[in-house]
């Protein structure tokens, strides 16, 4: 073993090396006796200033946590902390290959870290060969990284060759003259053929293919259900490093039983259900084990409906109301944290993506009674309203669209949780459900979360909210330390002409038409004035607009100050949308 000596060799105790990729990995011990592992970078030339912070303060969950910098001459080593894993090479054996949701998942993710990486200021690179992917639990890392390309001749197309890899366990090194053809790919569903296919095509990118990955929903496995037992501990030897992997017991189960009485009972509640109008209710559902537990509501959803019921805890635990598709890999739902935070989420093929979350401004609390209500409309973003029965206070969030599908109801929870008087309707007029879900205010949410309470609701960052066209005047405030842009508006024709309103922290105001960009400089200004640095934020701010037959424009006042924008129009304009983009907190008052 041949090993050049610097500071690192000094410092730590050398017990085994491997070499790889872009340098060396080593298996060391500190002073103090920790374990860590360091990886050699060879480096043509010095590292920019402030690439040591970079990759000391990396936060990206499937990449190696480097602990320490070491520099030195024409090298660099990267600290590591020991970790568990077994190398993805080993892991997918031939002719078996992982599960189909759990490749896909796995897939998504190492292209989303290698493109992530390559986007920092100083770029990264890696290669997603299998040798330098280990699993831990469901977690794939990747374990070198390099501030060159890994292949020097031509750019690492190992990526393309993942997906194909991770299905079958089969390792190509080059794309077959007739992929359609070939049998390991000719065998495999087709959406994972299809997108198989897609990676290994030259002409596209990473960013192309995962795209497409996004969007991809698989069909619905049945779920195995794996009785209790002992597995024994894996000591898996890679290459002289030595990674253990120790597998716990599993058991996957519910409380729920497929009796003669059950089938009855769900018999007799899609009956009802499939009726016009059809509404279900349902006992309380009580969670009595100390251990979380799922229990479902018997009917099958299809189509726009509502799933709603109060919820109560003593205390602080986690709780969980999801819509799990029958036929594919898609659920959606709200769960409740430790913390009270309500989260909301979706799940596709293998992943769960968390959309919104409740902070501060509403949070569950013990021995308080919750309205929840799930509403879901095929096409349109689900909807969710979680409401205290005592202040009024409702929070209301929107998610993605989910694929269409027909749905159970899970509800999962445990000792000191209730779920009381569960119901699922159908949803007639969905228009008059939504309206009915934002309280009937003048606004609609388009993205993100909000508190509604008496004709106003607090948005907090990152919403998107749409006007009723039908509103020419409302109010708003600011939190009184605000110091951005008080607000900026997007007015849509009915003859698809934009129309924006800026209003920007340095007083002056702008009314103009949109142009290619939003708020970009291709707009055509049509008016503008000055406001004034005196606008108090956390004062009621009122906005009009004003839309004669010759003339359009907008008005805000506040207090005695009054500041009016118009332009003339040789026809009226009518106004089909009102939308309000925002980046902080705000409230918008019905009045």
């Amino acid at each position: 073993m041949s090993m050049r000596k610097g500071r690192y060799y000094e410092r730590y105790q050398v017990e085994d090396v491997l070499t790889f990729f872009s340098g060396q990995l080593v298996s060391a011990k500190s002073p103090d006796g920790t374990r860590v592992f360091l990886q050699e970078i060879t480096l043509n030339e010095p590292l920019p200033s402030g690439a040591k912070e970079i990759l000391t303060n990396l936060e990206n969950e499937h990449l190696a946590p480097i602990l320490d910098v070491i520099e030195e001459k024409e090298r660099i080593v990267l600290v590591h902390p020991p970790m568990g894993g077994e190398p993805l090479s080993l892991l997918v054996q031939p002719r078996r290959g992982m599960e189909p949701t759990q490749a896909l998942s796995v897939f998504r993710r190492l292209l989303r870290t290698a493109i992530n990486l390559s986007e920092l200021p100083i770029p990264l690179y890696t290669t997603l060969d299998s040798r330098n992917i280990i699993i831990e639990g469901n977690r794939p890392f990747i374990l070198f990284v390099s501030f060159e390309e890994f292949t020097k001749r031509q750019a690492d197309e190992k990526w393309r060759f993942l997906l194909h890899f991770l299905l079958t366990g089969f390792r190509m090194e080059s794309r077959p003259e007739n992929p359609e053809g070939d049998r390991s790919i000719r065998e495999l569903p087709d959406a994972l053929k299809k997108l198989v296919i897609l990676s290994m095509d030259p002409e596209k990118s990473m960013k192309d293919v995962l795209e497409v990955a996004e969007k991809t929903v698989l069909p619905k496995q049945p779920k195995k259900i794996v009785a209790n037992k002992r597995v024994n501990t894996r000591v898996v030897v890679y290459s002289g490093i030595v990674a253990v992997v120790v597998v716990a017991g599993i058991f996957v189960g519910n409380q729920f039983t497929n009796t003669p009485a059950a089938a009855e009972e769900e018999k007799i509640a899609q009956d009802k259900l499939d009726q016009p109008g059809g509404v279900v209710s349902f006992k309380d559902v009580v969670f009595q084990r100390q251990k979380a537990i799922q229990e479902q509501l018997p009917p099958t959803l299809q189509g726009s409906f509502r799933v709603q019921g109060d919820l109560v805890q003593t205390g602080s635990k986690p709780f969980s109301l999801s819509l799990v598709s029958e036929n594919v890999e898609s659920d959606f739902g709200l769960r409740v944290d430790e913390e009270g935070r309500i989260v909301l989420f979706q799940y596709i093929s293998g992943e769960t993506t968390d959309l919104a979350k409740s902070e501060d401004e509403f949070q569950i609390e013990p021995d308080k009674e919750y309205f929840v209500e799930i509403l879901y409309i095929p096409g349109e973003p689900f909807r969710v309203a979680v409401k205290d029965r005592e202040t009024k206070e409702k929070w209301v969030s929107v998610g993605n669209v989910p694929m269409d599908s027909m749905f159970k109801v899970y509800l999962e929870g445990s000792q000191g949780t209730s779920f009381k008087s569960p119901g699922v309707a159908k949803v007639e007029d969905g228009d008059e459900a939504v309206a009915k879900w934002m309280e009937n205010q003048p606004w609609m949410l388009q993205g993100g979360n909000g508190v509604i309470l008496d004709g106003r609701i607090d948005l907090t960052s990152e919403t998107r909210v749409n006007l009723d066209k039908s509103i020419d005047s409302f109010v708003f405030t600011r939190p009184k330390n605000y110091n951005e842009d008080p607000i900026r508006m997007r007015l849509d024709a009915v003859d698809g002409s934009r129309y924006e309103f800026w209003w920007s922290k340095d007083g002056q105001m702008e009314l103009a038409k949109a142009g290619a960009k939003w708020f970009g400089s291709e707009n055509e200004k049509l008016a503008g004035d000055f406001f004034g640095t005196n606008w108090a934020p956390d004062e009621e701010t009122r906005i009009t607009i004003l839309n004669n037959p010759d003339e359009f424009g907008i008005e805000v006042e506040q207090g005695s100050r009054k500041v009016t924008m118009k332009t003339p129009t040789s026809s009226p304009i009518t106004i089909e949308n009102i939308s309000i983009e925002n980046e902080s907190w705000i409230q918008l008052i019905d009045k």
